[in-house]
């Protein structure tokens, strides 16, 4: 059986055609979005992530700011920074960068986000509005990886799914989504034991764990699909969960890192925020 590579830039070219032309027609209606990025400190991860939404951005049509504040800054004075921007009209989405130095509260910072710009869907608002399935968008890693599963055509009613990481970027609003489509989600963690043993039976394994070769050909069964939104630095080299050496031997349909989960993301943040521009524009 031939290596199957899922190929996440193909995906993403078709969502940012369909997202162009939706930021083409807010600005043939008068109105200029902007997305506005809250980086605080310097983080290498975190500069590659900038550069890769400011790129798309810039090409779809938005506006770009990115904002730049020190590792020291106070909590207080970040929040205010973030309700002065939610009140300027052009900003269709603001993104507060994670992770935060240790002395800010992250979720403080994220319940000041307004569902209307909170293109991440990351604030206790959004998440909530995802629980109860009335959202006005999809956090953008849940989304590319629901994007990559219909791709591949998958009926998830009845699926075994393990989804491997349970953080605020992937596994919750995964784990709720994949529940609503009626899969059959297990959820492991750090201190799950025998992960093999239970990924092995998957018809889908999901990682976003962070930790190189964590998914080894033994955990995945020839017919399963693996979907790695793992992401780890070393070293100046970007890797995912996913052992591909491994998987290559049998078979087994997977995301690459680079090309696989990411360029689909960074694609559906985009398209969150064309959705968050239109529908703030229209009801101004």
């Amino acid at each position: 059986m031939r290596f199957m590579i899922i190929d996440g830039k193909k995906i993403a070219d078709k969502i940012n055609l369909a997202t162009a032309l939706m930021v083409k027609k807010i600005k043939k209606d008068g109105y200029d979005p902007k997305i506005a990025v809250f980086l605080v400190g310097q983080r290498p991860e975190s500069e590659i992530y900038v550069r890769q939404k400011e790129k798309l951005a810039i090409k779809l049509g938005f506006g770009f700011e990115l904002k730049r504040f020190p590792k020291s800054i106070r909590q207080n004075d970040l929040s205010r920074a973030i309700l002065r921007e939610h009140a300027k009209m052009n900003t269709s989405g603001i993104i507060l960068q994670l992770p935060l130095p240790k002395h800010i509260n992250t979720y403080a910072m994220l319940s000041c986000l307004l569902p209307e710009t909170d293109i991440d869907c990351l604030s206790d608002i959004s998440l909530g509005r995802l629980i109860l399935q009335n959202n006005l968008v999809v956090p953008p890693t849940a989304g590319a990886i629901m994007e990559i599963l219909k791709d591949q055509k998958v009926n998830l009613g009845g699926k075994k799914i393990v989804v491997i990481g349970s953080g605020l970027l992937v596994g919750k609003p995964l784990v709720m989504i994949l529940m609503n489509a009626k899969a059959t989600v297990t959820v492991c963690n750090s201190e799950t034991k025998n992960l093999a043993k239970i990924c092995v039976d998957a018809d889908i394994i999901i990682s976003g764990a962070g930790q190189k070769k964590l998914i080894t050909a033994k955990m995945a069964k020839k017919s399963a699909i693996v979907i790695d939104a793992g992401f780890s630095f070393i070293n100046g080299k970007a890797f995912g969960d996913a052992d591909v050496s491994g998987l290559h031997k049998k078979g087994i349909k997977v995301t690459p890192t680079p090309g696989g989960v990411g360029p689909v993301t960074v694609a559906c943040l985009m398209r969150n925020a064309a959705i968050c521009a239109k529908n703030k524009y229209h009801n101004k």
